[in-house]
């Protein structure tokens, strides 16, 4: 036999001394038995499992979880992690249906009693638990989606506003699932949203992407569905804050543009003003060419907005309402406004343009004709600004722009009035003022 060096003899001391104080304290620990041989019987058995769970002899390793489960259920949480894993691979090996269901209901049944046992553990609590139990039922019984939802409502609601976000979006992809089986009234899908929207704040932008999108192609967001639901739920609640909110968000996310979801938006803007809700007042005005009403909304945006790219693409927007009411003069000032923002403003070039191409009917004999002067350099404005646009834009500003020259004066009218082609003009007819060059057709 070969003899043992000191540093040998010495570890194997420690390595004895070590498993010999596990053995010590377990042998002590009521949790493995109420006496020294049930003890030392349930501490032999977890070890057994750990090696039949090493070696993959899953009936083995089965006899060894339900004894310690009946014998010693608060032992160890490893009983119960050893025990799933023996089940999963059972499950997988099962030859009936009837063979498969009855492990799978005691791989529920291990589930269960780890989170009585050890649901109060920190970081492996109930809520990790009935994760875990919820993503093995979906995996092997996925059609039986009365259960699934069950389950990961369960596992959502443990863990008390903090569930994890893949476990949020699976459950509510399968509440989505259950809705398209006719499984799930669509109050029942916003109600669940509208539960788990905050649980999605610490998602990444693609989970929460994913999560609004789930809702806003499940069907239940469906303006006329969510329509009738909150017509009934406001009259009820008269002027609820939280009510609107809700009724209001969704709508918008369903893309409505309903009568009901504007008086949505204007009750809510009234008790909450916000950008967000006048602009999209706005915008459902403006479709709707409704422009009066646009303006007012457009302009109380104006008064919030600090960034001057965004404030002038507002001041035109306001320009194009004010042209849609035929108010000339007003759309002219909207649309320098939006120029002295941003020069190379293509579109506040083609409104202020328009804005003269409208009011020029006011002015009388030469000053008419030398008004599409200044409309034409506008336009020219906005074909340089909007080079490579590809929105069909510059081909409307290149019609303007041949309107324009079918308005210029002949060269006899020019020679007429004293003027000369090329040289330099101040218009000058009311609110329409400004420098330009005389040109003729």
């Amino acid at each position: 036999m070969k003899k043992l060096t000191k540093i040998t003899l010495g570890a194997a001391m420690v390595v004895m001394g070590i498993a010999s104080a596990m053995a010590q304290s377990g042998l002590e620990d009521p949790r493995y038995g109420a006496t020294p041989e049930e003890r030392r019987k349930n501490l032999g058995d977890l070890n057994w499992l750990s090696d039949e769970v090493t070696a993959r002899n899953w009936d083995a390793a089965a006899v060894y979880v339900r004894s310690l489960m009946q014998n010693a259920p608060a032992a160890n949480s490893a009983i119960y992690a050893h025990g799933a894993t023996v089940y999963r691979n059972k499950i997988q090996r099962a030859t009936s249906v009837a063979e498969k269901n009855a492990l799978v209901d005691t791989l529920m049944m291990i589930y269960d009693k780890r989170v009585e046992n050890f649901g109060n553990h920190p970081t492996q609590g109930t809520a990790y638990i009935l994760g875990l139990k919820a993503r093995d039922y979906l995996n092997y019984n996925p059609l039986n989606g009365a259960n699934v939802r069950k389950y990961y409502k369960e596992a959502v609601d443990a863990a008390g506003g903090a569930a994890k976000p893949d476990v949020v979006l699976v459950y509510f992809q399968q509440m989505v699932n259950g809705f398209k089986a006719v499984e799930v009234t669509p109050e029942e899908i916003l109600i669940v949203y509208e539960e788990l929207a905050p649980m999605m704040a610490a998602a990444t932008p693609e989970e929460r992407d994913g999560f609004t999108t789930l809702f806003a192609t499940s069907g239940a967001a469906d303006c006329g569905v969510l329509e009738e639901l909150y017509t009934k739920q406001l009259a009820d609640n008269p002027g609820d804050l939280e009510l609107l909110k809700k009724a209001f968000t969704l709508m918008s996310m369903a893309n409505c543009d309903s009568d009901f979801y504007i008086s949505v938006g204007e009750q809510l803007y009234k008790l909450e003003p916000t950008s967000n809700i006048a602009i999209r007042l706005a915008t459902l005005f403006e479709k709707r060419q409704e422009f009066p009403k646009a303006v007012p909304y457009l302009n109380e945006q104006l008064e919030s907005e600090t960034d001057p790219s965004a404030k002038s693409d507002l001041y035109v927007r306001v320009s194009a309402s004010e042209l849609g009411q035929n108010r000339y003069s007003a759309a002219a000032a909207a649309a320098r406004q939006a120029i002295n923002l941003n020069p190379d403003n293509g579109f506040a070039h083609m409104c202020l343009g328009n804005a003269y191409l409208g009011g020029q009917a006011g002015c009388s004999d030469f000053n008419r004709a030398a008004v599409s002067w200044l409309a034409y350099d506008e336009f020219s404005r906005a074909r340089e600004a909007l080079a490579g646009d590809t929105t069909g834009t510059l081909e409307a500003v290149t019609n303007l722009m041949a309107r324009c020259r079918a308005n210029f004066p002949s060269n006899e009218d020019v020679f007429m009035y004293g003027h000369q082609v090329g040289a330099s003009y101040s218009v000058n007819c009311g609110w329409i003022s400004g420098s330009t060059t005389v040109r003729s057709r």
